[in-house]
């Protein structure tokens, strides 16, 4: 009986030492597989680092720009020296001629080839005839015959001040003489000046025109009159005798 009991307490024995050193076998192996897999956890994140730094280092390849030959810079040509030309009196124009018309000066008659019948005198003091109206008043110009298409000519040195269309003129052009004289010529067509122009004596400025209705019944003519200051003067104590 005891021979018994001792054999399945060895029996016991034996399955209780199989099952410890089956245990610690079993521990062993896991824990050599958890260090394995550990180990290789941690090279995953070399490796992808490394796949970036590849990744950022083709990036910067990339947007780096190509070198390229350095061009010499272009070199300026040298400008040519220009020489002044002496300024000589064939060199002065007439705009830089001062206007200098005074009292004493005399006209070139305003009308090319033709002293011209006038037609209503200058008069400031007394009234006179004026057929078309059929009135009489005061006169401030000259209203000189004159065949339409006939050259009119500036009466003497002068810069164009205006050129304008009046009711009562007409085409008319306003002329600076200088010293504050003004020349003004009305009745025109084809005018060949612009404001701001200067001209000589005997430059045809435009020719005679047709007749506005405040001068119907005195046919084409020349309408021609003087300033002095504002103030209107008779044009023809300025022109040559046969004016007259």
């Amino acid at each position: 009986m005891k021979s018994k009991q001792k054999k399945i307490r060895l029996a016991v024995s034996g399955l209780l030492l199989a099952a410890v050193v089956g245990t610690g076998i079993y521990a062993y192996r896991l824990d050599q597989s958890s260090q394995a897999q550990m180990e290789k956890m941690a090279q995953i994140p070399d490796e992808t680092e490394e796949k970036t730094e590849n990744v950022s280092t083709s990036r910067a390849e990339a947007d780096m720009p190509e070198e390229t030959e350095s061009q010499p810079a272009p070199t300026a040509e040298p400008v040519p020296e220009t020489t002044p030309v002496p300024e000589t009196e064939e060199t002065v124009t007439a705009a830089e001629t001062p206007l200098e018309f005074s009292e004493s000066s005399v006209l070139v008659y305003p009308m090319e080839g033709t002293t011209g019948e006038i037609l209503i005198p200058f008069n400031m003091e007394n009234t006179v005839y004026f057929p078309t109206l059929d009135v009489y008043k005061c006169s401030p110009a000259m209203v000189m015959a004159a065949e339409k298409g006939t050259p009119v000519m500036a009466a003497a040195a002068s810069q164009v001040l205006l050129v304008e269309n009046n009711e009562e003129t007409g085409l008319t052009v306003t002329m600076d003489m200088g010293n504050g004289y003004q020349a003004v010529y009305g009745q025109l067509a084809e005018v060949t000046v612009e404001p701001g122009q200067r001209v000589e004596a005997s430059a045809v400025i435009g020719t005679v025109g047709s007749p506005t209705k405040y001068y119907v019944d005195e046919g084409s003519n020349l309408y021609f009159a003087m300033t002095k200051d504002g103030d209107p003067i008779d044009p023809s104590l300025y022109l040559p005798p046969a004016a007259e």
